[in-house]
């Protein structure tokens, strides 16, 4: 009872000093009201993970296959869009959990409507970690939540145990192209290979933007043992 009385004070004082508003059109009672979330729009085609050029349901065209860990992307948003980047920096900066779940059911209209379902059939789900430090910091994993909401509504089992963040990295966001790929690298171990062997896995993130965070991931879980690792993010930003 205690509990359930300072959590309910907790969450009027919140309310006080940050009522909750539409980013777009400061509605309150949303962060992000049915009419402005629906102006945030879906990607209207694929593109190859490494060359960007257009493919089927996102795969890794045949010319880049040797130069990639991923056999393909899949993203909802293209990051530039001005209420996405506003809304995500607020999951990130502020903190506000709640705007990951409308996103992400965006995400699965998207998923939905595409081939993908029908092609590809992953054994696990797998988020893309956090270093401790930074998680202890934040409080969440975002990627984790966008994976959590994902398995609970395909079924796809998910661990997140297996893959871990071994090198505390700085933010890509701050980084030109080069660097980022410089930045994440060796940055992932698989801690249970087993668990991963002959697995077709989806790799999930929140944002794409060089593709080196995912590209590392992928990399050290094909080496680990894993058949297959595909992609999916809520949105890709420009190189």
């Amino acid at each position: 009872m205690a509990v359930s009385k300072l959590k309910k004070i907790k969450e009027y004082l919140l309310d006080l000093i940050f009522p909750i508003e539409c980013l777009g059109c400061q509605k309150d009672n949303f962060y992000l009201c049915p009419e402005c979330l629906k102006t945030i729009r879906l990607v209207d085609y694929f593109t190859c993970p490494n060359c960007r050029r257009p493919s089927q349901n996102g795969s890794t065209c045949p010319s880049c296959r040797r130069r990639t860990s991923l056999a393909g992307l899949i993203y909802a948003f293209d990051y530039d869009q001005p209420l996405f980047r506003k809304a995500w920096l607020t999951v990130k900066y502020q903190l506000i959990t709640d705007l990951i779940y409308p996103l992400t059911e965006k995400l699965i209209v998207l998923l939905e409507q595409s081939n993908f379902l029908n092609n590809y059939y992953p054994d696990l789900i797998i988020p893309i970690p956090l270093h401790r430090r930074k998680l202890a910091k934040r409080g969440f994993n975002q990627s984790e939540i966008i994976a959590q909401i994902l398995g609970q509504k395909f079924n796809w089992p998910l661990i997140t145990k297996v893959l871990k963040r071994i090198k505390f990295t700085r933010s890509q966001t701050d980084l030109p192209k080069q660097a980022r790929w410089l930045n994440v690298e060796k940055a992932f171990m698989v801690a249970e290979p087993e668990k991963i062997k002959n697995k077709n896995i989806i790799l999930v993130d929140d944002v794409c933007t060089t593709g080196a965070t995912l590209e590392s991931a992928a990399k050290i879980l094909k080496q680990g043992g894993a058949k297959s690792v595909w992609a999916i993010t809520l949105a890709r930003g420009k190189n």
